[in-house]
């Protein structure tokens, strides 16, 4: 056969269209009269079809480049949709099936919600799903508008191990059909390990850029996502606490509805002892948070009792507060603040007044320039680190942490693991987490919630 024959029998795949391109682009926006640079000189290429997934460390600037990418004045001129990293800054509907259907007459939620492992669920108001739910909707709303392009910001950070699979896995469903393109930001290794392109970004710039497969193993990546963690300190491993020693907390008889379908927690006794660390764990909306909340002072149980240091809460009042005793850090940690600045956050607690602003930003990975930001303006990631900072040097008996490393590079895990090491040995802590290999780093006995979910 003659060569030209050869190249006419040859059917040559079409190459994929450019989705957008950004060349040399920087963005700024201004505080307190100043110009903060949040990205520079980024240059970046989309192919239609591509999943293009952006690393970096929590202030980057991911989520910053989602956020242009929705924007009004994005280069994209395909139909996009968003996905914010806290679910509840996109939830506007007062049910949950509004919330789907809304702007889509004549669709029938059901058959959606039961595919999202909502089902139940319909009538309720969304805000009061717990946040793995909360992230599903959303992904189903976004998904509902039938876009060509998906814009998700650490899309699987608030779920437990088997949704964060099933998200993955509809994900990649998702952008494998014809004319669908991702662009997901993400701390994870295996959300990063199923793209086909990884951007790196460090303090605004890119760093690396490249097919998944030659960039998946670059140590700039793996100082991301990869490798095992382990203590900068010596955490000892949970040792049975001495019974001898008054307890910090004590439920008795608790029970708590945490589903408007009737499940709720019944726990009939659970004691923590001074120095104690109890692993929260079970699957997304098995009461974790709830729980938490209860210990805290901010959620009256339906019966029982909640007893701090032989002070029993909710006595007189829906809410108990101002028991000192405990602190919680959120699950999204600007729930936690309440002054304008992240300097008046800490000049807040007498605790920390005697603590230099510096050493104490220095300690929890948060550069000085943030000092005079309002902390709701920070990254994700450097939100969780303040609250968490707020919480564990607190000096309160108690400390609860709501999913602390929700969203955190490994980095910002590895720090937090330093800051336990630092605590007081009669500090005791409750952690709820989905993170295994954290609560174990961090020296947990485990609770698993699942045991005591009950319909009330």
């Amino acid at each position: 056969m003659w060569l030209s024959e050869i190249f006419e029998n040859c059917v040559m795949a079409p190459e994929a269209a450019t989705l957008l391109e950004l060349k040399n682009w920087s963005l700024s926006r201004r505080h307190a009269g100043q110009e903060i640079n949040l990205l520079e000189n980024i240059n970046l290429k989309v192919k239609q079809g591509q999943w293009l997934a952006i690393l970096g460390a929590n202030g980057s600037g991911k989520s910053s480049l989602l956020k242009y990418l929705a924007s009004e004045d994005s280069p994209l001129s395909e139909d996009a949709a968003i996905m914010f990293q806290d679910p509840d800054d996109q939830i506007i509907a007062r049910t949950v099936d509004r919330e789907l259907t809304l702007g889509h007459v004549g669709m029938e939620p059901l058959p959606v919600l039961k595919d999202f492992d909502l089902q139940g669920l319909s009538h309720l108001d969304p805000r009061l799903l717990s946040a793995g739910q909360k992230q599903r909707l959303v992904l189903a709303v976004s998904l509902a508008g039938s876009p060509t392009v998906l814009l998700a910001d650490e899309p699987t950070a608030l779920q437990d191990e088997t949704q964060s699979k099933w998200v993955l896995k509809k994900l990649q469903t998702w952008v494998g059909t014809p004319g669908h393109t991702l662009i997901t930001a993400t701390c994870d290794r295996a959300e990063a390990a199923m793209s086909d392109h990884l951007l790196v970004l460090e303090k605004g710039k890119v760093v690396l850029s490249g097919p998944t497969s030659d960039c998946i193993g670059h140590e700039l990546v793996t100082n991301l996502v990869g490798g095992q963690l382990a203590g900068t300190v010596d955490i000892p491993s949970f040792k049975e606490p001495e019974t001898t020693a008054p307890a910090v907390l004590q439920l008795r008889d608790f029970h708590i509805r945490f589903d408007a379908r009737g499940e709720g927690l019944v726990i009939d006794e659970l004691s923590v002892h001074p120095g104690q660390r109890l692993g929260i764990t079970g699957r997304n909306g098995c009461g974790k948070s709830t729980l938490l909340a209860a210990c805290a002072g901010a959620r009256k149980p339906d019966r029982g009792q909640v007893v701090l240091q032989q002070k029993e809460l909710y006595q007189k009042q829906v809410l108990d507060l101002d028991h000192g005793l405990a602190m919680l850090a959120p699950q999204f940690p600007e729930y936690l603040f309440t002054r304008t600045t992240v300097e008046a956050e800490i000049d807040l607690d007498p605790a920390l007044a005697q603590r230099v602003n510096e050493s104490f930003l220095e300690e929890i990975g948060l550069p000085m320039s943030v000092s005079q930001r309002n902390p709701h303006s920070m990254s994700s990631g450097q939100r969780r680190r303040l609250a968490l900072g707020l919480v564990l040097f607190s000096n309160r008996p108690l400390l609860l942490l709501d999913e602390p490393t929700a969203a955190l590079d490994r980095a910002g895990r590895q720090q937090i693991l330093s800051l336990l090491g630092q605590l007081p040995e009669h500090s005791s802590l409750m952690v709820a987490s989905h993170d295994p290999e954290f609560l174990e780093a961090a020296g947990c006995e485990i609770l698993d919630l699942d045991n005591f979910c009950l319909k009330l």
